[in-house]
């Protein structure tokens, strides 16, 4: 029974802390596709930046049998991005930061482009963001 309520509890905790991220994000993105614009509908992917420690998180909303994919650019989001990364599964998370070094680590007083589709059909949405923290 202990062995039991020690998984329940670490299971809360990373909920926990998925969820206090996302509640403290500088900015919220949501995947391009079109039912998330219908009333009790979301969107199949939801994405976080934080600019403190340039932290990009994406989750995978749906149980769809896709995933989701976040581009990140320096600048707009066209060209080849800096980096991408993709989750699948509902209820999934994936994160990228600073933290890891190299191309996650992105400049300062800039702009940051993200394009953050529903993989593999590409139904993406574009944002900008200046990245001054």
């Amino acid at each position: 029974m202990g062995r039991i309520a020690g998984v329940t509890a670490a299971s809360a905790a990373l909920v926990l802390a998925v969820a206090n991220s996302a509640a403290a994000a500088d900015h919220t993105m949501h995947t391009g596709d079109a039912w998330g614009n219908v009333p009790g509908v979301d969107w199949s992917g939801t994405g976080f930046f934080n600019e403190y420690g340039d932290v990009v998180t994406i989750k995978d909303n749906d149980a769809d049998g896709r995933g989701v994919t976040m581009n990140v650019y320096i600048g707009s989001p066209s060209g080849s991005p800096r980096y991408s990364f993709t989750v699948g599964g509902e209820g999934n998370t994936a994160t990228r930061k600073a933290s890891m070094g190299g191309k996650f680590d992105l400049p300062e007083n800039t702009r940051i482009g993200f394009k953050f589709c529903r993989a593999p059909d590409g139904e993406c949405k574009d944002y900008t963001f200046l990245n001054d923290h």
